[in-house]
């Protein structure tokens, strides 16, 4: 039984800025992850056919606080500006090197976070909590601490803190939704297509990237974004049908029709809890004894920043309590 000031449960951008925060200030922190690496939605999977960024595809700043942030990763050689043929903002977009999943990586260091355990459970023991976990291999691990914070997409937060005190009923408000996520290689380059392309509103297709185009990327790669209407019409859909809807929708998009190859290379991840759409529209909550609380990007808006904004002002609430 592994004792701690505060358990932070969920190593995204949320958990790590406010784990990061509270260590600095010398709080006693362990963060629970059920995947194998940190960094939440910003994320890459590795293939043998490329790498690809199936979450986050690119960081915008407007607040002092992240955009100090973003500048000292790029510093750091973790960030770089990515200039995509299609970019559709006068906002840099910043991307990770050699991947998005290095913000996470970064923000982890030093910091005792604690990868492939899952949170089964949350009891409320006198002025402690007990939250029981079980890890990738399958054994049963339980962690003590004063103060538990979910950092997770708002209906999983519901379903841990839900149990353990009615002050988390807002969170059955707050509307996520999915998103399916394709991985595509083609064997050479596909010409005459922009590196982004953005989808209207209910189309099959919200984006289209060229993954490669991104700097320290190599090969043709692409991801696909599919719209959150298609991808919860399509939630549980056979995986194969959904990829064949989504290389479709690929065709007509970039308009090479029955003129696109085939990719080489074909993969997919859904996203269960991907977009923010009806934020809780407070930056975190709280029990009334400051003992519970979840955070995370859903609380303020549907993209990265407010994750961390979320995380800092938490940070900042509990330093001050």
């Amino acid at each position: 039984m592994d004792d701690t000031n505060t358990i932070i449960i969920g190593a995204g951008l949320a958990g790590l800025t406010l784990a990061r925060h509270l260590a600095d200030h010398g709080t006693s922190v362990i963060v629970l992850e059920k995947s194998a690496s940190p960094g939440g939605r910003l994320a890459t999977r590795r293939s043998d056919h490329g790498n690809f960024d199936h979450g986050g595809q690119y960081l915008t700043s407007r607040t002092p606080e992240f955009t100090s942030l973003v500048n000292h990763l790029a510093q750091a050689g973790e960030l770089t500006v990515w200039r995509p043929n299609g970019k559709d903002s006068a906002r840099p977009w910043w991307v990770g090197l050699p991947g998005m999943s290095a913000v996470g990586k970064a923000l982890a260091k030093g910091l005792q976070v604690q990868l492939g355990t899952t949170v089964t459970r949350i009891e409320k023991r006198q002025d402690e909590y007990l939250v029981e976990t079980e890890t990738a291999d399958g054994d049963a691990v339980g962690f003590r601490a004063s103060r538990v914070v979910t950092a997770i997409p708002a209906p999983q937060a519901l379903t841990l803190l839900g149990p353990v005190d009615s002050a988390f009923a807002p969170l059955g408000a707050v509307k996520m939704a999915p998103c399916w996520s394709a991985m595509l290689t083609f064997e050479t380059r596909l010409n005459d297509v922009p590196d982004f392309i953005r989808g209207q509103p209910g189309d099959c297709l919200s984006l289209i990237v060229r993954n490669s185009s991104k700097p320290q990327r190599g090969g043709e790669t692409f991801v696909l974004h599919a719209g959150p209407e298609w991808s919860d019409a399509r939630l549980d859909g056979d995986r194969q049908t959904v990829a064949a809807e989504l290389l479709v929708a690929m065709r007509a998009a970039t308009g090479l029709g029955a003129d696109l190859p085939e990719p080489i290379h074909y993969d997919l991840h859904r996203w269960l809890h991907a977009l923010a759409q009806t934020p809780l529209d407070a930056p975190f909550i709280g029990n009334s004894d400051d003992t519970l609380f979840a955070c995370g990007d859903w609380c303020i808006a549907a993209r990265a920043e407010a994750a961390h904004q979320s995380g800092l002002a938490l940070g900042q609430h509990i330093l001050a309590l």
